[in-house]
């Protein structure tokens, strides 16, 4: 199990009580009270808690991974979005938390949407694991 780091765009408290609820540690920046810190310092913040990131914000996100590997800097992962029904995105958000082990999500990049079923999860999470 992986615990998640919640980013700016997904401050949504009733997200983070059903994950919580279901068992898994959840960390919303604004609880931290680190709203509005730049995107480095939020990667840096949940790598220092051992959380996996997740966020909508693709733009910002993506490249950063990639300076991240190209200066051969660890970070604890990344789960990219796009918007999705809050029902969907807590089965996927569990999923991806109860599926993902912390050494299989450090330092990647993965996609949410890869985790709709629990088959395509495992798939994926066998992909990175090879």
């Amino acid at each position: 199990m992986v615990p998640l780091y919640l980013d700016e765009c997904l401050t949504d408290k009733a997200l983070a009580r059903q994950l919580r609820t279901a068992g898994h540690l959840i960390y919303l920046i604004s609880e931290l009270q680190l709203l509005g810190r730049d995107d480095p310092f939020q990667l840096e913040s949940a790598t220092g808690l051992g959380a996996m990131l997740v966020t909508q914000n693709q733009r910002d996100f993506v490249p950063l991974h990639h300076q991240w590997q190209a200066k051969g800097r660890r970070h604890a992962g990344i789960l990219v979005t796009r918007w999705l029904p809050i029902g969907t995105r807590i089965e996927r958000l569990e999923r991806a938390a109860r599926m993902l082990s912390p050494s299989i999500a450090e330092n990647q990049l993965l996609q949410l949407d890869l985790f709709a079923t629990e088959q395509q999860a495992q798939i994926y999470i066998d992909s990175l694991s090879a």
